[in-house]
């Protein structure tokens, strides 16, 4: 009887722990920036917790330094274009689409450049992010905006935690997404 007792939990304990581990989940699936789920746009009169959490974002993002009320008044209008702007998005004052994923990006991702690839021999500001990103993850490596053996070494080690990745040290678009990803989740 106690054997019994001992098989049930088990398997009931191993179904519960199973239970809540989705199948087939990587760490490069598409990272989701959003700051809140919108439906529809935010503009001048609009009120609530949206509303509030914008103005937060732009607060973080842009130093806007708005009051965090709630409530969508002409200096949020005002915060709202110069972040549209910033990143060349039409420039109307209505919070939508498009201006919510960028400010959720700009909110919830490391700052790591679009298009950039970088390896041994590669300099400048690019790197920095990099490297302090690194940091971020406790493999500390000088943050001298020049990627050499030791930043290598540290995108390797970094590489070598996701099968999906090559482990070649060089930091590409792969390695970039899940980065940003384990440092953002």
């Amino acid at each position: 009887m106690k054997t019994w007792k001992v098989l049930s939990a088990t398997a009931l304990t191993a179904s519960l722990l199973f239970a809540g581990v989705p199948a087939a989940t990587h760490a490069e699936d598409s990272i989701n920036y959003s700051i809140f789920d919108l439906s529809g746009v935010l503009k001048v009169g609009s009120k609530g917790e949206s509303v509030k959490i914008m103005q937060r974002a732009l607060n973080k993002a842009m130093g806007a330094e708005l009051s965090e009320d709630g409530v969508f008044g002409p200096n949020t209008k005002t915060a709202v274009v110069a972040f549209q702007k910033s990143k060349n998005l039409s420039q109307d004052g209505v919070y939508g689409a498009k201006t919510h994923a960028s400010l959720s990006k700009a909110v919830n991702s490391f700052g790591f450049a679009e298009t950039s690839v970088l390896k041994v021999g590669s300099r400048g500001e690019a790197v920095k992010t990099l490297q302090k990103a690194l940091n971020d993850m406790s493999y500390n490596v000088a943050v001298d905006g020049v990627y050499g053996p030791n930043t290598k070494a540290a995108v390797v080690k970094f590489q070598e935690r996701f099968p999906e990745l090559a482990n070649d040290g060089v930091f590409g678009p792969k390695t970039k997404t899940v980065m940003d990803k384990v440092l953002n989740d």
